[in-house]
């Protein structure tokens, strides 16, 4: 069994190395109405051109370790032996003066590390310190097409609360 560690950022030193991550191990049934409204892709099919760019700023725009009384992006990753990140989570925390949730907004890993627990590892580890940040659910979306995605999040208790549809102009 492979060593590797987690670990949650709190600083901006490693946003290139998150984007590269992504752009790397993203694929297309990853796309989800998220990915469309906020630049990422241009339709359920196609990623944007500029993915790079929106990811780097989006990162860098939203990644706020400070103050849980504002809304802020957390980020959890595992990592190998050589400090290589194999696995990512990214939530954005809201408190909203109504309710206060969190949006797992991206989960990502390594393929090739597959079967040696890393996503249940980060997973267990991020739902384990949500229970500190006065929230009240954990919410997340993901691609029509991404089933095995939607296997492991019923697992650990997430139910499906909606459809989305989407009409382009």
């Amino acid at each position: 069994m492979m060593q590797y560690t987690t670990q949650w950022l709190t600083d901006k030193s490693r946003i290139k190395e998150l984007v590269d991550f992504f752009i790397t191990h993203k694929t297309k049934s990853y796309i989800s109405h998220g990915e469309i409204i906020s630049g990422r892709a241009e339709s359920s099919e196609e990623w944007s051109a500029d993915l790079e760019s929106i990811l780097t700023e989006q990162f860098n725009s939203d990644f706020n370790a400070g103050s849980p009384s504002a809304s802020t992006v957390r980020i959890l990753i595992a990592e190998n032996a050589e400090k290589e990140i194999i696995g990512m989570l990214v939530f954005n925390v809201i408190y909203s003066g109504f309710k206060n949730y969190a949006v797992l907004e991206d989960m990502l890993l390594d393929q090739s590390y597959r079967g040696q627990s890393i996503g249940s590892t980060l997973l267990e580890s991020a739902i384990e310190e949500s229970g500190k940040w006065n929230i009240s659910f954990l919410l997340l979306e993901s691609g029509i097409d991404n089933k095995g995605a939607h296997h492991f999040f019923e697992k650990y208790g997430f139910r499906k609360v909606s459809e989305n549809y989407i009409l382009t102009l």
